[in-house]
């Protein structure tokens, strides 16, 4: 059976078909209406089912009405209900699709208790217990967002910020960006991982990194950690399959 999964977040699109468990095929696109053509690409395919989780609403319809209109299908919307993830926190139906399907991946595949480093529009943290419980996190704002100003005012090149310089004493202004950026980042998100140790009382945790800016950020980190860029896609695959076993 061939599953499209769509991963719909505030700046990007990740359509993905799974044959199996294996993607045969992917594409990205801008959190916006123009998607129609790269959708398309899909059609080649035939996927048998989809599955949609997604943090924008009104965009979501679209691409629900998208499903309907070019392949027939009529997909599932990830939520806090169906998605088989036990949560203690209060407000649990506030928490996004797309954490949910990061800590169904990780509970699947990982040894717990666990936290998932999600690096997007925003840098999101999700802590699961050894019961594999989802029992809060943090969110941050995401790298590109926190450059973006930076870029405009220096009036310099995206990609060169996001490259580790030698030394975190920069001498000039393209590898002071680049310190600040990237270490800064690393910091950030070493020091975060710290605390969770220290308030969950355990040396004993899988740190995990997904999301469009941790295979950047990973090379820099000297915690242990797995990279698993498709961790959110792969959860998404495995709530379909849960949900079509009811």
């Amino acid at each position: 059976m061939k599953l499209l999964v769509i991963d719909l977040g505030n700046t990007n699109v990740v359509c993905a078909v799974f044959d199996g468990e294996q993607i045969v095929h992917r594409i990205r696109v801008k959190s916006d209406r123009n998607f129609w053509s790269s959708f398309q690409s899909l059609e080649e395919f035939s996927p048998d089912a989809a599955i949609i989780s997604s943090v924008v609403p009104e965009l979501g319809i679209i691409y629900f009405e998208a499903c309907k209109n070019l392949f027939h299908l009529t997909p599932e919307f990830i939520t806090v209900e169906n998605a088989g993830v036990k949560t203690d926190v209060p407000g649990a139906k506030e928490i996004g699709a797309d954490r949910l399907c990061n800590v169904a991946a990780a509970i699947k595949d990982y040894d717990l208790p666990a936290v998932v480093v999600d690096f997007g529009t925003a840098t999101t943290y999700d802590v699961i217990d050894k019961n594999g419980v989802f029992i809060g996190g943090a969110i941050a704002p995401g790298i590109d967002v926190s450059a973006r100003n930076l870029f405009e005012s220096a009036a310099l090149l995206r990609d060169a910020a996001f490259q580790f310089p030698k030394s975190a004493i920069a001498r000039d202004t393209v590898t002071n960006l680049q310190s600040g950026i990237m270490f800064g980042a690393v910091d950030a998100v070493q020091g975060m991982i710290s605390r969770i140790h220290t308030e969950m009382k355990t040396s004993d945790l899988s740190v995990i990194l997904t999301g469009g800016f941790s295979s950047v950020i990973s090379p820099g980190l000297t915690i242990p950690h797995t990279l698993e860029p498709d961790l959110t896609l792969t959860g998404m695959r495995l709530i379909y399959q849960r949900l079509s076993k009811k």
